[in-house]
């Protein structure tokens, strides 16, 4: 007898929501059920099967009426801004995964809670005290609630290195340096931006664009001992994909890098093996699109200033790995 697959709903068709339902198009245990944004379904219809950073699907993809098909598989198609308008009931959803950047606390979702939407997963941090939930962090300690915040992209690859650390050496006090890929939020060519930051004005395939970062802030979520112990920068570098974190950590005690790999690569394949790899490889960037793991060590740059200063660097695909952990979170919660 076949189980019941997780009936997902995607709430925003975007980078993040686009990989998502790629994803769930892999995996056996869940269907996409229904898609809304506020662009032509012939896009997101377009954008679904084609990707310049991703490999184009292998399916045949129309839209029809209110309806997407990919093959023979039908999934509903809404483009309301309103969330009090989709019938998530008659979808049987069991999750949606708000990925529109823009409900980011409870109360602005309870809408998709109240039309028949059983969990809802925002993939961004919160800015209310919604229940935050990292998978394989403290998915396992997740209590029902029918609205969680999956946190920030930075957050799921760094959180459990920093748990790794905390847990051998003890943490006192971290700085993060992100070079991350651009961003659909920054502009292609010079021209006016509706950020605070005059920065973000500038050309992102042109410059090395440091801007401020939400990132330590997330992370202080599962550290409160250290939130006001860390900082971070997200430095935007000109590649489309892929994100190179580089952390300094004060420890409480002493270590070498042999030490820090050994335990990296331990808990890479025990309590952290579906989300954690490490990696010895000379690779760069782009080696990394489409890796699934939440964050790849690059042991080789370990590395101990004295005693008590560590530096870890890591690699990510901000997009596809983010999105992996929200289709993960959504099989755990349903």
């Amino acid at each position: 007898m076949n189980e019941r697959k997780v009936r997902i709903f995607i709430n925003g068709f975007g980078r993040i929501g686009r990989s998502a339902a790629r994803i769930i198009l892999e995996e056996s245990s869940v269907e996409l059920v229904g898609i809304n944004d506020l662009y032509s379904y012939e896009q997101m219809a377009y954008l679904l099967k084609y990707d310049s950073i991703y490999p184009t699907l292998p399916y045949t993809i129309k839209v029809e009426d209110n309806t997407l098909f990919v093959d023979e598989k039908e999934v509903k198609l809404f483009s309301e801004s309103n969330s009090e308008k989709m019938d998530m009931r008659s979808l049987e959803v069991d999750v949606v995964l708000q990925c529109s950047g823009m409900f980011l606390t409870a109360e602005s979702n309870m809408p998709l809670i109240k039309n028949g939407a059983k969990k809802v997963i925002v993939s961004a941090p919160a800015s209310d005290d919604m229940p935050t939930y990292i998978y394989g962090v403290n998915h396992k300690r997740y209590n029902g609630e029918s609205i969680i915040s999956n946190s920030s992209c930075s957050a799921n690859a760094i959180v459990p290195l920093f748990q790794i650390v905390d847990k051998h050496f003890g943490i006192q006090g971290a700085i993060m340096s992100m070079y991350h890929s651009y961003t659909s939020y920054q502009n292609l060519l010079d021209n006016k931006h509706y950020s605070r930051d005059i920065r973000r004005t500038r050309s992102a395939t042109l410059n090395t664009i440091p801007l401020m970062s939400s990132a330590a802030r997330a992370t202080a979520y599962f550290f409160p001992h250290l939130r006001d112990k860390m900082q971070a920068k997200s430095i935007r570098v000109p590649i489309p994909a892929v994100t190179l974190y580089d952390l300094s950590i004060r420890l409480e005690g002493h270590s070498t890098e042999d030490e820090v790999n050994q335990r990296f690569e331990t808990e890479a394949r025990s309590g952290y093996e579906t989300i954690l790899g490490t990696t010895h490889s000379p690779i760069g960037s782009d080696s990394y699109i489409q890796n699934p793991y939440s964050a790849v060590v690059n042991l080789p740059f370990t590395a101990m200033a004295g005693e008590d200063l560590l530096r870890v660097s890591a690699w990510q695909d901000n997009e596809y790995g983010y999105a992996k952990r929200l289709v993960d979170m959504a099989k755990s919660i349903a």
